[in-house]
């Protein structure tokens, strides 16, 4: 799994730890999962960032 810092304009940090992140945007929400099953949803208009931390570093 991967884990995602959520960074909100209220100055608060989250860490979500999810395999998968959609962003709805009719319902203005980002839905984050774990398999097949939600393990968050985040209101889309307080949210500044998400970055997947996981991720390998490539340069190129």
């Amino acid at each position: 799994m991967t884990k995602h810092l959520i960074s909100y304009l209220t100055g608060g940090i989250e860490t979500i730890t999810a395999d998968q992140v959609d962003h709805d945007v009719d319902a203005r929400i980002f839905v984050f999962y774990s398999g097949r099953d939600t393990v968050a949803l985040v209101p889309a208009a307080n949210v500044l960032s998400i970055v997947r931390q996981d991720d390998e570093v490539v340069d190129k």
